[in-house]
């Protein structure tokens, strides 16, 4: 191929480079993937007014009952995932909602299993020391991978004729936003309130192909954050009696 055939081709690869990135920038930039801490009151008005960002957590809303006593509770009793989208949420099928929901119910229990048994009339008769956790997915997007393989195709195009193109994250790799409640499983007394989301992460390339897979991290780390809200609790509990004890 000569000079100029070679520049020509360059300057079409170029191009068409181009054309994919803005493509996979506008998918980007109309939210595509972007999830958010949701309001769609599935957590009380008055709750989401007490409810402040959190060290670690700086992005997410979280309130804990600074008189919750986390030592007194042994069980959990967590009721069916709810779907309680936000208005602009995509359109779930009924099969989808039904997969979604049992994989973030899934995930809660596992979450709280090393710390509490659950709460069952077997177990623990009137359950009188457990608590009730109630949560909903409140937004959720799917990984898409026809808009995901636009960067990758532009960038081996670009490079295959010398170019090279900086990497720019997926557009459309999903995620999910979720609200959940624990409340005394007796009283109805809120315990910990939170609403969070995570989006796809670029170097998690599964999440990138697989249609719901960044959504189910979601999950995951959303029943982390309450599960470890429910133990710093603990911990600054047995903290402040240490105090007091080793003052007298």
């Amino acid at each position: 191929m000569n000079t100029s055939s070679r520049s020509s081709v360059q300057t079409l690869v170029g191009q068409a480079s181009a054309s994919l990135l803005s493509v996979a920038f506008l998918c980007f930039a109309s939210g595509c993937a972007g999830q958010h801490v949701t309001h769609t009151g599935f957590i009380p008005d008055a709750t989401y007014a007490r409810m402040t960002h959190v060290k670690d957590h700086t992005d997410d809303l979280v309130y804990v009952n600074p008189q919750m006593d986390p030592r007194k509770y042994q069980f959990v009793a967590i009721d069916p995932v709810v779907w309680q989208p936000v208005a602009n949420a995509p359109h779930l099928s009924a099969q989808a909602q039904a997969r979604m929901t049992a994989a973030f119910q899934t995930e809660l229990a596992a979450a709280f299993r090393h710390d509490l048994r659950p709460a069952t009339p077997e177990a623990c008769g009137p359950c009188t020391n457990a608590i009730h956790i109630r949560a909903a997915i409140t937004n959720i997007r799917r990984s898409k991978w026809y808009y995901n393989a636009i960067p990758v195709v532009a960038g081996f195009g670009a490079g295959a004729f010398g170019g090279g193109l900086p990497p720019i994250p997926p557009p459309a790799p999903g995620g999910a936003s979720e609200e959940l409640l624990a409340t005394d499983a007796v009283s109805g007394e809120l315990l910990i309130a939170v609403a969070t989301y995570n989006n796809g992460m670029p170097w998690n390339m599964m999440g990138q192909w697989l249609p719901y897979a960044h959504a189910k991290r979601a999950f995951h780390l959303a029943s982390l954050l309450l599960d470890d809200e429910f133990r710093k609790a603990g911990q600054a509990e047995r903290g402040d009696h240490t105090a007091v004890a080793s003052s007298k």
